[in-house]
């Protein structure tokens, strides 16, 4: 990026309405992931879709993304941020109108699969530009932006899809449900275009390319292995790639330690490799989003297989969380205390007391959980994530130079994708690994794993504090 881009220059409004651009197009993508859930069943009917094609439409989004965003947030430092994010947006775009046009379900998931390279290549772009254009005093409240765009983008999904599937916008039934996405991603390039300068830094060394498709190859072997082993009965070729993947990444980290070329721009930077505050906050948010995404996963389904709620009624019951969210993460972005674990700690503790609360009102009530008691509830946790996910987040990012905020922003969300799958996969398997019992019992024992994790993370990030405390964190 230009000179004028620095810690040094002060924002004004041209800046942030290209940051808000940034976030209108995250907010897209983010939405995108929930919103075409609801139309799947109609794709499947119209397109005549099997159930294994149908889990693909689905899948084909949720593997390109998870598994490229590390390697083209590295590749954004090093050939250009505002680039790459337009040739993301381009290419998200592009797949929306594909998918929204496709006559048949495998032109669809082709669109679906490049949509998901075109978020992949985007999203780390998000958060380094933020970090390279404004000075380090408004970063923070940028963060606290982005986490409630995600949140927004969690509640508006389902909202928007059931609004657009009801009105049935101009005849177009589910194909609106893509088109949908084409206008905000022209605004978003456009302002984008205008308001930041072109790249002119770069870099003369070769991009890793090698170690890029192996972290690629690793966590879709995770991704996919978590989301499909249960559904195929975890033949030995699945159980093998968990494993296998870790090794593989393990390997990429040794490699990037020890083996990398003076002529090669590393993929994972040694300063972030070697940078304890930054580890530690990475680690903390795969942890988080290993035990969250789980919970409204499991209330969508537990919610209208016991008590027989809705769609909308159950798309009501859930809104606390993400709106609360927003307001936790507000809070997030404008309130730095001077111990930075203090919010992480508050967070984890209310989103485990809340998941607690669930679990005392499905003890109390049954499948005759009605969704007002759940109102309490999914706010903690909502509030309780929009503090921790922002103050790591903006934690983490504090900790690292401009030079390697596209890499350090492709680590965060990686973490992110690979947590949200883990975690949708695990609470998955213990809630339908209890069909024998009441649907009330059995989301009672599923909630036990998240639950867990957020009192570890209580426990974790209150040792954090007291520790910032004793010694202090550079």
């Amino acid at each position: 990026m230009s000179n004028p881009q620095s810690d040094q220059w002060h924002a004004t409004g041209a800046q942030w309405t290209a940051v808000w651009a940034l976030l209108l197009a995250a907010f897209v993508t983010l939405m995108d992931v929930t919103v075409v859930n609801l139309a799947v069943p109609s794709i499947a009917a119209d397109l005549q879709a099997t159930d294994v094609q149908s889990q693909w439409i689905l899948l084909a989004y949720l593997v390109p993304l998870a598994s490229l965003l590390l390697p083209l947030g590295r590749f954004g430092d090093a050939l250009g941020r505002r680039r790459l994010f337009l040739f993301g947006v381009a290419g998200f775009a592009l797949g929306g109108l594909g998918a929204g046009t496709a006559q048949s379900i495998n032109v669809l998931i082709a669109a679906r699969v490049l949509q998901g390279v075109g978020a992949a290549t985007m999203m780390p772009q998000v958060l380094a530009l933020t970090q390279v254009i404004l000075p380090s005093d408004q970063r923070r409240r940028a963060v606290g932006y982005f986490g409630m765009v995600s949140a927004l983008g969690a509640v508006a999904g389902p909202i928007i899809g059931d609004a657009i599937l009801t009105i049935d916008l101009f005849g177009l039934g589910w194909r609106a449900v893509y088109l949908l996405v084409v206008p905000p991603c022209i605004l978003s390039s456009l302002i984008v275009v205008s308001f930041l300068s072109p790249d002119h830094s770069g870099s003369s060394k070769r991009i890793d390319v090698r170690n890029g498709l192996l972290v690629a190859l690793a966590v879709t072997g995770l991704v996919f292995a978590a989301v499909q082993g249960r559904a195929q009965g975890w033949p030995a070729w699945i159980v093998v790639l968990p494993p296998a993947s870790v090794l593989l990444l393990a390997y990429v980290v040794y490699t990037q330690r020890n083996r990398v070329s003076d002529k090669t721009e590393p993929l994972l930077p040694s300063g972030l490799l070697r940078s304890d505050p930054f580890l530690r906050r990475a680690s903390m948010i795969l942890l988080v989003f290993s035990g969250i995404a789980g919970v409204p996963f499991l209330l969508a389904i537990a919610l209208q297989t016991g008590p027989q709620l809705s769609p909308g009624e159950v798309a009501m019951a859930l809104a606390a969380h993400p709106i609360f969210a927003v307001a936790g993460a507000a809070v997030a972005g404008r309130w730095s205390p001077a111990n930075p674990w203090t919010l992480p700690s508050i967070g984890s503790i209310l989103t485990c007391g809340g998941i607690v609360l669930i679990v005392i009102v499905y003890a109390q009530t049954g499948d005759n959980i009605s969704a007002p008691v759940l109102l309490i509830p999914l706010a903690l946790v909502g509030c309780g994530m929009g503090l921790s996910n922002v103050a790591l987040m903006s934690g983490a990012l504090a900790q690292v130079p401009n030079d390697v905020a596209g890499a350090a922003s492709g680590m965060l969300q990686t973490a992110q994708q690979i947590g949200i799958t883990l975690s949708i996969a695990i609470v998955g398997g213990l809630y339908f690994g209890n069909t024998s019992d009441a649907t009330s019992d059995a989301a009672s024992a599923a909630l036990l794993f998240p639950g867990a994790v957020f009192a570890l993370a209580s426990v974790l990030c209150g040792l954090g504090a007291i520790f910032q405390e004793k010694e202090g964190e550079t």
